[in-house]
């Protein structure tokens, strides 16, 4: 369910990180402006070679009641190239709740690719490994990232305000949520 993961799109394939993506990943997450909207630090090679190691450690551990983290790498069938990365995960405030989450190459946007990848790993979220209910984060600046939210379908209930000085990176964030019931009332 994790480890040998695969999801596919007519234009993607999207499976768990190998250590040999190092290159790759890191060419696109160095990219201007790639974390624009991304509250964390932007990662240096050998801080991508970290995270890789570290997603297929988590994917040993994964199960379908607990999600350590599910980092995938999403790939464009037509040139075999790293385009960006996908997954679940806990969410990033500690509320308990799994989130999905996206981010593609620049030169891959504003052609549907983020909006397939993130479709798939929520189908894969819910009819595989089988959860209850999904959200995210995206700033309200992301009106693409938005966008692709309203377009999986998920629901917008607030935008996050007043945090703890550690977890003020969040302020602005809107919350979004999408349930397994919902998802297949949508179908």
């Amino acid at each position: 369910m994790f480890l040998n993961a695969k999801l596919e799109t007519d234009r993607l394939i999207i499976r768990p990180y190998k250590i040999e993506d190092i290159d790759q990943t890191y060419a696109v997450v160095s990219e201007k402006d790639f974390y624009q909207y991304i509250p964390e630090e932007i990662p240096d090679r050998e801080g991508v070679r970290k995270i890789i190691e570290w997603s297929i450690t988590q994917n040993q551990k994964n199960t379908a009641d607990k999600i350590y983290k599910f980092n995938l790498a999403i790939i464009h069938k037509e040139d075999g190239k790293i385009i960006g990365y996908c997954g679940l995960g806990p969410d990033d405030l500690g509320m308990g709740e799994t989130e999905i989450y996206y981010g593609i190459s620049s030169q891959y946007r504003k052609q549907g690719l983020a909006l397939e990848a993130a479709k798939a790993t929520l189908e894969y979220g819910f009819e595989v490994i089988g959860l209850k209910k999904i959200m995210a984060f995206a700033d309200y600046r992301n009106l693409p990232s938005l966008k692709i939210l309203e377009n999986l379908g998920m629901k917008y209930h607030f935008r996050i305000s007043h945090l703890q000085e550690e977890l003020s990176d969040f302020e602005g964030q809107c919350y979004y949520s999408l349930t397994a019931e919902e998802y297949l009332k949508s179908l």
